[in-house]
């Protein structure tokens, strides 16, 4: 279990913490009216959310709901910004309580990581060890899926204070629907990485795999030859079942060498390079395309994005990538064409 903690609550609905998590929840959002309603009246706002947080009056919600399309289809649950403002001041100071605990090879939504990292880690491992197998898994449909009472439950094993243990269940339970936990709120981030580290620990602990990464509810496991790939997967399959009741995507769970490469968080790993995955590299070249042509035509898209800044994102994730100067000559050719 590890370190318990007591007495946060006063600290994270501090007048001086919730002013803080103000500004952090409303850098790059200046320009909407919801923030400047809020900042209009900054100290009432923030008086008034902790007289009812005090008062156990404070009600969350409710959602805005929508649907994003990229990377992925996904529904959005986006929460007002008073409650945002409230879940920064929460995740500031979770985050130092739950962050010792975590999986060291645990890579989204942690400071100083990300998918980058994660696949620099599985690059290194499968260099070293070229001859070995590796077991693909996904969670399917996780944030959706994350049954609520257990994830109380975890977060109750870390913190002994009703108070703020009072706040958080509010924020957990009174989310749109039965069970998961909102994609769209900051806490979700932490929450999800603080539900799959029961998952982590297992692992490690249990089953002592060493070379084990996790990006989300995307994980890859090393092991030694087929037979041991199949074994480590039924119980895995069968613990995140019986005691996160989670379920394993049947589609993405995949068995194989790494020396034929593995497939995570949008590369194909080998042992000698690092290729970007096929589907990601045709993803990028179509929005490329599409906002060049809408930059010669004078059109502007929804999200205020340019090609340029498709570009500059394609290079930020290719260039780690061997044959990153190709790919890179090969979109610029693809653009000047659109120019003839």
């Amino acid at each position: 279990m590890g370190q318990v903690y007591t007495d946060l609550f006063e600290s994270i609905f501090s007048f001086s913490s919730l002013n803080r998590s103000f500004y952090s929840a409303a850098k790059g959002k200046w320009d909407r009216t919801s923030v400047a309603k809020f900042c209009i009246d900054l100290e009432k706002n923030i008086l008034e959310i902790i007289d009812q947080i005090y008062d156990n009056t404070y009600e969350f919600g409710p959602y805005r709901s929508f649907t994003i399309f990229e990377p992925k289809k996904r529904k959005i649950e986006s929460a007002s910004f008073r409650d945002r403002v409230v879940h920064h001041s929460i995740f500031k100071t979770l985050e130092v309580v739950f962050e010792p605990k975590f999986f060291f090879h645990s890579y989204a939504c942690r400071s100083g990581r990300g998918s980058h990292a994660a696949m620099l880690t599985l690059k290194k491992w499968v260099s070293i060890y070229p001859t070995m197998w590796f077991l693909k898994c996904d969670i399917k449909k996780y944030f959706e899926s994350i049954d609520r009472e257990i994830l109380f439950k975890i977060l109750s094993e870390s913190i002994n204070d009703e108070r703020l243990l009072s706040c958080i269940k509010k924020l957990i339970f009174t989310a749109p629907g039965n069970k998961g936990i909102p994609i769209g709120n900051l806490t979700s981030q932490l929450f999800a990485n603080v539900y799959l580290n029961e998952l982590d620990q297992y692992v490690k602990r249990v089953l002592r795999k060493k070379y084990y990464v996790r990006y989300m509810d995307d994980f890859i496991i090393l092991v030694s030859n087929h037979e041991e790939a199949r074994e480590v997967l039924n119980l895995v399959r069968e613990f995140v079942s019986n005691k996160l009741k989670l379920e394993l995507s049947p589609q993405k769970v995949l068995v194989g060498r790494v020396s034929e490469g593995v497939c995570f968080v949008g590369y194909m790993v080998f042992p000698s390079q690092i290729r970007l995955r096929s589907g990601r590299l045709r993803s990028y070249r179509q929005k490329l395309k599409k906002r060049y042509i809408e930059s010669l035509i004078g059109k502007t898209n929804s999200h205020n994005k340019s090609w340029k800044d498709s570009l500059e994102a394609f290079s930020g994730h290719a260039s780690y990538c061997d044959d990153f100067i190709d790919m890179y000559k090969g979109l610029i050719c693809d653009l000047d064409k659109l120019r003839i």
